[in-house]
Order: C-alpha cells, then sequence, then structure tokens
C-alpha cells in the first residue's frame, strides 16, 4: 500500500453485518470462535473483554468464520492478531499460548471449507489479495468445543485475563 494512500474511511466489518467506519486503524484483533460449541466460544469472551478497554490502535472483531471464509476477515487489514481456541491436548486446559503465524505450518485440509488459516493465508497472499503483513496468534487451549452447548468451562474462563493481556502485547509490539 502506498503510505500516502491511509487507511482513512476503510469499513470494516464486524462480523455480524454492521459495518464501522475506523480513521486510523493499525492492527486487526480478530476473535474466533462459536459460542454454542462450548469452549469454543472463548474468543468471544476474550472480545467482550478487550471491547471494554480496546487497545490503542487496534479495532476488535468477532468472527465464526472459517476456511476461505477468514480471507474477508483479513483483507486489507496491515496487521492482524487471531484470538482462537485451540484443541491439541498437549498443554492443560486454561494454558494460553502465543506466536507469529510464520511459525505454524499446517497441511492442506480435506477440502476448502477445512483449511487452516496458515493455507489460507498463503493462497490469498499468492492470489495477490492485500493481507496482513504480520499475523500473530493468541489461543486458548479448550478443555470441549465437540458439543452443541452454551458456556465456558471455569478452568478455560480462568484463562481469559491472561489471554487478554497476551493479545494487548501482541498489539504493542513491533
Amino acid at each position: 500500500m502506498d503510505e500516502d494512500q491511509g487507511l482513512g474511511a476503510r469499513d470494516w466489518g464486524l462480523g455480524t453485518g454492521e459495518r464501522e467506519t475506523m480513521s486510523d486503524p493499525s492492527i486487526l484483533v480478530l476473535c474466533l470462535g462459536n459460542d454454542l460449541r462450548q469452549d469454543d466460544g472463548v474468543g468471544w469472551a476474550i472480545a467482550d473483554a478487550l471491547e471494554q478497554d480496546p487497545p490503542p490502535g487496534a479495532v476488535v472483531r468477532r468472527s465464526a468464520m472459517s476456511g476461505f471464509y477468514l480471507l474477508d476477515e483479513l483483507v486489507d487489514a496491515p496487521r492482524a492478531v487471531v484470538v482462537d481456541a485451540i484443541q491439541t491436548g498437549t498443554r492443560p486446559p486454561g494454558s494460553v499460548v502465543e506466536f507469529a503465524m510464520e511459525s505454524l505450518e499446517t497441511p492442506a485440509g480435506p477440502s476448502p471449507h477445512a483449511i487452516g488459516l496458515p493455507t489460507v493465508l498463503g493462497l490469498g497472499r499468492r492470489s495477490g489479495l492485500s493481507l496482513p503483513s504480520r499475523v500473530d496468534v493468541v489461543a486458548v487451549e479448550v478443555q470441549e468445543m465437540s458439543q452443541v452447548a452454551e458456556g465456558i468451562s471455569d478452568v478455560v474462563r480462568r484463562a481469559i485475563p491472561e489471554a487478554v493481556a497476551a493479545v494487548r502485547r501482541r498489539v504493542g509490539g513491533p
């Protein structure tokens, strides 16, 4: 992007059909999740906390999108911090991890709807889309997100303040 062009009057979708105009957003904080899949709602709970006191220079959005649909969420964002639930089984539930997206490698999924964010970003960039130059991830290891039920487990809920602090560190970073 040309520096003189700036980001004034850019429309940013909120993931709810609404539109918000930001005069100078520098970082998109994209909180992913589904509050009908138990602990998978942690990303939206983190969004709730961040919206109470948004990080300076950032816009907080939430989305239930995945796969290629994430391109719509990320296009034209200069930088992004993606917040999500993970279930690896390698850490105790409630563990908060943060890393640069470039350090994560995931294979392509069995269908276009089941591919990971690194693959989506790579394909989008090769297609010439304007995607964030840097994407950081803040994730919370969860206990249960396969059954349809509302409510985040207590152990995951206790991780929200730590995850919010991690997002703030990533937003404030270089």
